[in-house]
């Protein structure tokens, strides 16, 4: 009877990981450095999602827009995203190497981690479901910051 319990139980865990997994993006967990090697080895674009915790807009975009089943599905399949918290060290310095001065940003980059492009603000999860369409396979560039705009090197 216990063991059928713990099965029971073990089953339920899984299948709640499984949904929860299909009703949220998939943030990788580690270090930048790591997970830029990992985009490579599953060659996938990358999605850099700067944020704080005291950002409204960033908020409204993680409960808003990241919960849209459609957008959900469509980033986990085609994307690996990476959450860049802007008031840690290691977020600062990244943050300053692409520029990143509004709250939330998204960096777009292709598979060979060139720079591809950027969403400044909130956006719905239809429109940006849409723009990620239509640069997925786009190629990247080195990033150059704008004049004016000291960048620390990563």
């Amino acid at each position: 009877m216990l063991l059928l319990g713990i099965t029971f139980v073990m089953f339920v865990s899984y299948t709640n990981l499984d949904k929860a997994s299909q009703n949220q993006i998939i943030f990788y967990k580690g270090s930048y450095d790591d997970f830029l090697r990992e985009a490579k080895k599953q060659k996938k674009p990358i999605v850099l999602d700067f944020w704080a915790s005291w950002c409204g807009p960033c908020k409204k975009l993680e409960n808003e827009t990241f919960t849209n089943p459609n957008l959900v599905s469509y980033i986990n399949a085609n994307y690996m995203v990476y959450k860049v918290d802007i008031d840690s060290f290691d977020g600062m310095a990244i943050a300053d190497r692409f520029a990143v001065d509004v709250y939330p940003t998204l960096v777009l980059l292709d598979l060979k981690t060139k720079y591809v492009g950027r969403y400044r603000g909130f956006f719905p999860a239809d429109y940006l479901k849409n723009e990620l369409e239509k640069t997925k396979n786009q190629k990247g560039q080195r990033f150059v910051a704008p004049k004016g705009f000291a960048t620390a090197s990563l």
